[in-house]
């Protein structure tokens, strides 16, 4: 969240949608140090998905020893954020939309 801050700009705005971690506080984070002036930060927080450390944490060894393959539908480069964008809100997708910076 501190990276997405510190690139947007004026009236810019960055909403986080969740932290898989289930940990819903960042040490050392100060909100007013790091939204810029004139921007916004919102969050989004269905309160659906509870899943128990461990559990994420044998999905990431297992994506990591390439047992588990995501879907990935198309990759984009950065400078293609918008075309990424409107793929994903077309519903399009089909798999991992991925961004590459």
């Amino acid at each position: 969240m501190k990276d997405s801050l510190a690139t947007i700009s004026a009236d810019g705005i960055v909403c986080m949608t969740g932290m898989l971690s289930e940990q819903w506080s960042i040490k050392d984070f100060a909100p007013m140090d790091y939204i810029p002036a004139g921007a916004y930060l919102t969050v989004y927080d269905s309160g659906a998905m509870r899943v128990d450390s461990r559990y994420f944490q044998e999905f990431i060894d297992k994506v990591e020893k390439k047992e588990i393959n995501p879907k990935i539908k198309r990759i984009f480069k950065l400078d293609e954020i918008v075309a990424a964008h409107q793929m994903m809100e077309s519903n399009e997708g089909g798999g991992k939309i991925v961004v590459l910076t």
